[in-house]
């Protein structure tokens, strides 16, 4: 059984927009059109969406790798100015002609460029229709010390999720007691960021990056941001992992708060970030 991301969750203003966005420009497909259940609700830590539509997006391998869920009351914003989930990065065979099409409602931030930390790793940064971030990825050649994955296919599936945190240490700390590993820390320039923020695109970041199974991993952007009010914002919303079993005393102790789910377990991270924690 696949291990590591096995999908992400968009909410979305207007749910069909998104589907038409994917499915023409990113090759995705829609596999089915539902409503949320109220299990799912609650592992989503979603309640009060229980009952909205949402539509499954699958890959051309025909592999469920997107739930758009719609909440005609989420607020489009984009996702650098608050910290949580980032991005998510999306592994494609071929960058430069994927990011070369993409039309609104897609908006390219940052053309195809090879990566500072190789290059054999090539990305393009685009902000979609609901206000998600999607670092659009190719991997050209293996990277030591990373596993990293490789496709063929336009489009494949989220291999890492990017987020941001006022603590790189304290969400370093808690993402490797859910994922077993302590991965690796360092200090490194964020393109994306450096232009959100009006600062010196060679300006570097608090990074860390730690490894799951499935050639997947997490990547931990420290950021200082001000205070905002909570309210729910459309875009990137949930990881759902598969992974190895990890005591839920561990998770709260590492600065997890965890909620049991049936067979699943709903978890917020210290930066506020959800994840969707699958059985199996």
């Amino acid at each position: 059984m696949k291990q590591g991301i096995i999908h992400a969750t968009l909410i979305a203003p207007d749910l069909q927009q998104v589907c038409d966005a994917y499915v023409a420009q990113l090759d995705l497909q829609v596999q089915q059109q539902a409503t949320l259940s109220t299990d799912d609700a609650a592992a989503l830590d979603l309640h009060d969406l229980a009952g909205a539509p949402l539509a499954w997006l699958t890959n051309s391998a025909g592999e469920p790798v997107l739930r758009v869920v719609e909440d005609p009351a989420a607020v489009v914003a984009e996702p650098m100015f608050r910290h949580g989930w980032l991005s998510l990065e999306v592994l494609v065979g071929d960058i430069d002609t994927l990011a070369a099409g993409l039309q609104p409602p897609f908006k390219v931030l940052g053309a195809a460029a090879n990566l500072e930390l190789s290059d054999a790793i090539r990305a393009a940064q685009v902000l979609g229709p609901c206000g998600e971030l999607l670092y659009l990825t190719q991997i050209k050649a293996q990277v030591p010390p990373f596993d990293l994955p490789m496709t063929d296919a336009s489009v494949a599936n989220t291999f890492i999720g990017v987020m941001t945190t006022p603590d790189r240490d304290a969400s370093q700390h808690a993402w490797s007691a859910l994922l077993g590993a302590k991965g690796w820390a360092f200090d490194t320039k964020i393109t994306v960021l450096n232009r959100a923020y009006g600062k010196p695109l060679e300006g570097r970041f608090p990074v860390a990056v730690v490894p799951m199974p499935g050639q997947c991993m997490v990547e931990i952007d420290q950021v200082e941001l001000p205070a905002a009010a909570p309210r729910r914002h459309a875009g990137q919303y949930s990881l759902a992992l598969r992974l190895p079993a990890v005591a839920d005393g561990a998770l709260r102790d590492a600065g997890w708060e965890v909620t049991v789910v049936g067979a699943r377990r709903s978890l917020r991270g210290p930066a506020g970030e959800h994840v969707e924690l699958l059985a199996g």
